[in-house]
């Protein structure tokens, strides 16, 4: 699975040196709160970073990713990204070759085929064939649907149906916007926690 871990050992007596023995309670409490803070940031920011490096991403895609917040019992935050999305969005992420178990891929000819919004197959969960003139074909070797044109011009491929599709290129960088991110967030989200925590010790 793809997640990504924030996960915290023990350094209270470091951190409770010159901490009261009631404000040393605050420390576990105040580090998880600074995990899942940082792991709810890093939610929206991948939610950002979907539409900036894929293209044209549905909601469901920005939307793909929980989080599993930490406890002050136990210091580990993890984001992951659903497992229905996580079914192809591996492959912007770690690339690879995509082979459906049972159906093949279909893959829109660009420059004929009318996409959606998000750059999808329109209409695409009622069927691939749309109206009386496409029909489903092997044509000069290529399997797809393709379009009747006027007398005596041929066919035009809309979408051609592919054993497996190669992707080569990793626009998403998951690991390496998490792990910026972190970087960048934890410590002062940890020390705005801790702040706040230990003015409200008792």
């Amino acid at each position: 699975n793809l997640i990504m871990q924030i996960k915290v050992k023990d350094n209270s007596k470091q951190l409770a040196k010159k901490l009261t023995a009631i404000q040393k309670k605050q420390i576990p409490f105040a580090t998880a709160q600074a995990i899942n803070n940082t792991l709810f940031g890093l939610r929206k920011e991948m939610a950002k970073q979907t539409v900036k490096k894929l293209d044209r991403p549905v909601p469901f895609t920005q939307r793909g990713f929980l989080v599993t917040k930490a406890k002050k019992t136990n210091l580990v935050g993890i984001l992951r990204i659903r497992p229905e999305v996580e079914s192809y969005l591996k492959f912007q992420i770690d690339g690879g070759v995509r082979k459906p178990s049972s159906k093949k891929v279909p893959v829109p000819i660009t420059k004929n085929k009318r996409l959606n919004k998000y750059g999808n197959i329109a209409g695409k969960r009622s069927g691939l064939v749309k109206g009386s003139k496409e029909f489903i074909a092997t044509i000069g070797g290529a399997t797809g649907v393709w379009k009747e044109n006027r007398k005596g011009q041929p066919p035009t491929l809309l979408i051609k149906f592919h054993d497996s599709v190669q992707y080569t290129k990793k626009p998403f960088d998951f690991y390496k916007i998490g792990k910026g991110y972190i970087n960048g967030t934890y410590d002062r989200q940890l020390t705005k926690a801790l702040a706040k925590a230990l003015r409200t010790a008792k």
